[in-house]
């Protein structure tokens, strides 16, 4: 739902510079990478509750395309002075009133109703400003799911570290949502009011959350690597006054192990 952790491009390193060395622009292999996700993650958007999370990852790429469990079906491009662009069609799986293991929920929502899931295009861009830092921007549009709305995130990446093995990235972000992204996520209209117990809350348009993403990426050898990710995330500004949060601040923890060939 909303981007928390880095797993997607940090596990897209490899295939983004092998890209950039092909001879042909629609690539001379395939690259694939296959793993397993787990963590902990909130039930939803200022849930104090976690739930368990254990989900396959799967990344291909060739060339410009790229299919990825994380990031949908898409393009990406990536250029010698350092900006990369991508857009891909993805899945967002909504959020549920009951508690749920395969997607966001909580037995708290009882009476608010489940958003539905939304098929969403993705469009990112990310701009390096020297060799240890970037800019990047993201977009995400509802094309289906008349619940859903539209999402943004604006942030920078800086490198502390990097060696053959090991890679060491803080990401800060801001996260947005248009009118009916932060009402459907956080606001209480009045007849979900009358059903749930929740006051009623009508959200604007602006930024719902600010997060801090600690990535650390390691090789164990050319094929197997992992990914470890730690955020917190603050839901301030729209956010705030929303009945729904029952905590100002998050944290999560998720762990990737990948094999690369």
């Amino acid at each position: 739902m909303t981007r928390t952790t880095l797993l997607p491009l940090l596990l897209c390193l490899t295939p983004l510079a092998a890209q950039a060395a092909d001879a042909s622009p629609w690539g001379d292999h395939t690259d694939v990478s296959l793993g397993l996700v787990a963590g902990a993650v909130s039930r939803y958007m200022g849930s104090a509750a976690y739930r368990p999370q254990l989900l396959p990852l799967v990344v291909v790429q060739r060339g410009p395309f790229f299919a990825d469990t994380s990031r949908g079906l898409g393009l990406q491009w990536q250029s010698a002075q350092g900006l990369t662009l991508s857009g891909a069609l993805n899945y967002d799986f909504g959020r549920d009133d009951r508690d749920n293991a395969s997607r966001p929920g909580a037995d708290r929502l009882k009476g608010m109703g489940e958003v539905d899931g939304a098929t969403v295009l993705d469009l990112n861009l990310s701009q390096a400003l020297a060799p240890w830092l970037s800019l990047n921007a993201e977009g995400e549009w509802r094309l289906a799911g008349a619940q859903r709305g539209n999402r943004y995130r604006l942030g920078v990446e800086a490198i502390g570290l990097h060696t053959d093995q090991d890679t060491l990235a803080l990401d800060l972000d801001a996260h947005a949502g248009d009118r009916r992204f932060n009402q459907t996520y956080f606001g209480v209209t009045a007849a979900q009011s009358a059903a749930s117990g929740f006051a009623p809350a009508r959200l604007d348009r602006g930024i719902y959350a600010y997060s801090a993403a600690l990535n650390w990426l390691h090789a164990f050898d050319p094929h197997w690597s992992s990914v470890a990710t730690l955020t917190t995330t603050y839901y301030g500004d729209q956010a705030r006054d929303s009945p729904l949060r029952q905590r100002a601040t998050a944290t999560t923890a998720q762990v990737a192990l990948t094999y690369s060939f």
